[in-house]
């Protein structure tokens, strides 16, 4: 049986070591270091390292990839930001995707929260 890809339509937001919200842990094993290439889904249930394509609509850039860690944690409710690991009542998320500054960068640097189409491979 062939397993169908996960796709995610939605924002992008960018995480990093010094960024304040992360202990530096990925959830596949290992640290998130300044050279780090990879993406953070929330709702990724496959394999650590499997392989996935983010694109860019703000710069028409696509870039290869893996899922190694889990995330975003950003939450939103009324104009209100905060960092949640398990969502409360009445919040959403603000991004359906975290990228490692490295992806960022190769996909032209677009603005936070701007759209991105992500598709892993289970």
């Amino acid at each position: 049986m062939t397993l169908a890809p996960l796709v995610l339509l939605g924002a992008l937001s960018v995480y990093h070591v010094s960024d304040g919200h992360n202990a530096g842990l990925l959830a596949c094993g290992g640290r998130l270091l300044p050279s780090s290439h990879h993406l953070a889904i929330r709702q990724w249930r496959g394999r650590c390292g499997a392989p996935a394509v983010v694109c860019s609509a703000a710069t028409a850039r696509c870039v290869r990839t893996v899922v190694l860690d889990s995330g975003p944690f950003g939450a939103t409710r009324d104009g209100e930001w905060e960092m949640q690991i398990q969502l409360r009542e009445g919040w959403r998320r603000r991004a359906v995707v975290d990228m490692t500054r490295a992806v960022w960068t190769e996909l032209g640097r677009p603005a936070a929260l701007s759209p991105v189409v992500v598709w892993v491979q289970p």
